[in-house]
């Protein structure tokens, strides 16, 4: 990504939103926002709809998520002309610190077996004014 110019702001702009989508999950998954309303401010498509049914399931099993994954986001391709600008970035998610909780007692209730390091790309989309996470994609299988 080039360090300064148009390309460089929307690297900056869509890394920010990147986070700031993943710092209101936090906040959804732990119960502050269990509707996902901020999740909405900064995804759509098949980001935003993958994020409410997992609060959903989420809900229905009567737990939380606690603690907080960490992030290594880098821009991998910006493409902004065209009908439809967007941008991919690459991510190394890992959840080690991210948990499935019993609000009642704080037990953990974590799926056995999971990554808790796992490769991942976001799309992002603009309207015109807008950046939102538009797809986000797990290499299930495969750690970083």
């Amino acid at each position: 990504m080039p360090a300064d110019g148009r390309e460089a702001a929307v690297g900056r702009t869509v890394l920010s939103t990147y986070q700031n989508w993943w710092a209101a999950q936090v906040k959804a998954y732990a119960g502050a926002d269990p509707d996902g309303a901020q999740v909405a401010a900064y995804s759509s498509g098949t980001a935003l709809s993958g994020v409410l049914l997992s609060l959903r399931a989420l809900h229905a099993a009567k737990l939380v998520m606690t603690g907080q994954p960490s992030l290594d986001p880098v821009v991998q391709s910006l493409n902004l002309g065209g009908a439809t600008p967007s941008v991919v970035i690459s991510d190394c998610v890992d959840v080690t610190g991210w948990h499935q909780t019993d609000p009642s007692n704080g037990s953990y209730h974590d799926a056995p077996q999971h990554l808790t390091r796992y490769p991942a790309t976001a799309v992002m989309r603009t309207n015109g004014v807008i950046w939102k996470v538009f797809e986000f994609n797990r290499e299930a299988g495969r750690t970083c």
